[in-house]
């Protein structure tokens, strides 16, 4: 399985997903369970892209670009929707408060950046260190924590999706490089994404109240096969569709949710 099949699979799980989001009274719950899909292969995918781009500053300048046009229309629709009832302007947009998803992969990608220059200070083969490189490449670890910390704290400070959480996901998925490590790692973040869910639990919400909630759980958890099917190879590059699809479907969404909400 290709990157680009990831790609489709995810962005179609994410049009469910984002469709519920916005009329959850006109929709399956079901489609939010589709859209857990997204997040963990968006996760991987960024990783796979700072292993393998040959200018990371613009991996970068293109993360940010999208993450300003993406704002509004996401501001419009998921913001919207979360917000309405308590008088949230339909047209409100905060580039600093609750952003979208390019907020997260921008961090993400710009700790894997701080993470990549450290690791370069020290070896001559920062992506893939050798038996005798392992102590180098541990101490860059320890040395890029601090900077990593500082931009899951500028996650959750700028209201990003996922937040420190989905900044720190994306790093793991970039400095573990044994695949069976990768993958564990991988699925316990998976779980980790609705810690919320056992909190509920813990205090006393019934299980069966929960069940479909419960149930996102096992539904992020189909992102491990899909992963493990992944052959490392691009398929067909249609990069600049796979960004533009995310503001464009918002839009649309944004639209419809003027027009019927």
């Amino acid at each position: 399985m290709s990157a680009f099949i990831l790609k489709i699979i995810a962005l179609t799980a994410m049009v469910f997903d984002h469709v519920n989001a916005v009329f959850p009274d006109h929709t399956p719950f079901e489609f939010r369970l589709i859209g857990r899909l997204t997040f963990p292969i968006f996760v991987y995918l960024i990783a796979e892209g700072f292993n393998h781009t040959r200018n990371p500053k613009k991996f970068l300048l293109r993360l940010l670009a999208f993450a300003l046009i993406s704002e509004a229309p996401y501001d419009w629709t998921i913001n919207r929707a979360a917000n309405i009832l308590n008088g949230y302007s339909p047209w409100h947009v905060d580039f600093l408060n609750g952003t979208n998803i390019f907020y997260t992969l921008l961090l993400g990608g710009v700790a894997i950046f701080i993470f990549q220059y450290i690791n370069g200070l020290f070896s001559q083969s920062p992506d893939s260190p050798s038996e005798n490189d392992k102590i180098t490449y541990l101490t860059t670890i320890a040395i890029a924590a601090a900077p990593v910390l500082a931009l899951m704290w500028l996650a959750e400070f700028l209201g990003t999706d996922y937040g420190g959480y989905g900044v720190l996901f994306i790093v793991l998925m970039y400095v573990i490089k044994s695949k069976g490590l990768k993958l564990t790692v991988f699925a316990i973040m998976n779980v980790l994404q609705h810690r919320w869910i056992i909190e509920w639990l813990r205090e006393g919400h019934s299980f069966a109240g929960m069940f479909l909630w419960i149930m996102m759980i096992p539904a992020t958890l189909l992102t491990v096969p899909l992963i493990i099917f992944y052959n490392g190879k691009r398929g067909p590059s249609l990069k600049w569709l796979f960004y533009a699809a995310y503001p464009a479907h918002l839009a649309i969404l944004a639209v419809l949710a003027h027009v019927f909400l």
